[in-house]
């Protein structure tokens, strides 16, 4: 196929988007402090943003921080390589001691690490089983594994369960893989529910906590602690980019495991490590976490302040 008829087809396809009106485009945006941001010369409360608890501005202004910059932005390799500085280390421990468990590996994004975990845990005698709803990165990351691929939905979870008695015993090992808090509609995912049914069928959970760390539950550690689930998951991924309001994505779960993620797990050692600046700034973010809980409940105000503004305007909401 020569390059014209290559671009020929592309063409044709975003012809049909722009006739859907779903062709993207990218909108100059400059984000601002305190939830707001800049679009067209329009100072605007910004609805989008990730960063829940206001921090991505926050945690630059700590002088320690500002000092580290000075010196330096990349990390300059891979961490297996050269890239694992001493503040890569101090983020894994910490990201480890906050979630409560006993280690943490790091990787460049969440979208990285959904398909590092999966592609390294997942083998052709395996399955997994994905909720509907996950985010897409869940998804890629179980269709490129190499074991078999199941989608069941979260509102029915006695529908997986006859899959799973069905099924079970054609496999080695079943992940059943959700979203903590889904990002399309809020929903909480039902922990509890998963975990039963992964205990009756010896089956392991997986818990993508990217829009529930740092917001949900007592200490923020998300949806696993708000459903009281911590020491039933097998293994939680987490995102640095969201309330922590900074890049990249983490796993957390036993020793055995996460030594095996970071000898294994291909999207973070053919990677270039997170700039060590990132892990010095999210460190004063999980401090802020931990010794602020008051902003989660500042965002709870804010949120049901948001929504109940929304159905007086007589507009439809998730």
């Amino acid at each position: 196929m020569t390059a014209e008829r290559i671009r020929n087809r592309l063409n044709a396809e975003l012809q049909r988007l722009k006739h859907l009106q779903l062709f993207r485009q990218h909108r100059v945006t400059e984000s601002l402090p305190d939830g707001r941001c800049r679009v067209d010369e329009r100072t605007l409360i910004n609805f989008g943003s990730n960063d829940y608890l206001n921090l991505a501005h926050e945690v630059m202004q700590s002088e320690h921080i500002r000092e580290l910059a000075s010196q330096g932005l990349g990390a300059t390799g891979s961490e297996l390589l050269t890239g694992h500085s001493e503040w890569h280390e101090q983020l894994e421990h910490a990201l480890a001691e906050f979630e409560g468990t006993e280690a943490a590996v790091l990787f460049p994004s969440g979208f990285s690490a959904n398909i590092g975990v999966l592609q390294s845990l997942v083998t052709s005698a395996d399955a997994v089983f994905c909720d509907r709803d996950n985010h897409a990165s869940l998804i890629d990351g179980a269709r490129c594994s190499d074991g078999e691929f199941f989608v069941f939905r979260g509102d029915r979870p006695e529908v997986l369960e006859r899959s799973l008695a069905r099924r079970r015993s054609q496999f080695d090992q079943v992940l059943i893989v959700t979203d903590g808090v889904f990002s399309m509609d809020g929903r909480v995912a039902d922990l509890n529910a998963l975990c039963d049914i992964a205990e009756r069928h010896d089956a392991l959970v997986i818990v993508d906590e990217a829009h529930g760390t740092g917001v949900l539950g007592a200490n923020g550690r998300g949806a696993t602690e708000v459903c009281g689930v911590e020491h039933r998951v097998f293994l939680r991924i987490g995102t640095l980019s969201k309330a922590l309001g900074g890049l990249g994505g983490f796993a957390v779960s036993d020793h055995i495991t996460i030594d095996w993620l970071r000898n294994s797990a291909r999207s973070r050692f053919f990677s270039t490590a997170l700039p060590p600046l990132i892990c010095a700034a999210m460190l004063e973010s999980l401090r802020v976490v931990d010794e602020q809980p008051e902003r989660r409940a500042r965002l709870r105000e804010l949120t049901d302040f948001a929504n109940s503004e929304i159905r007086r305007l007589g507009l439809n909401s998730v």
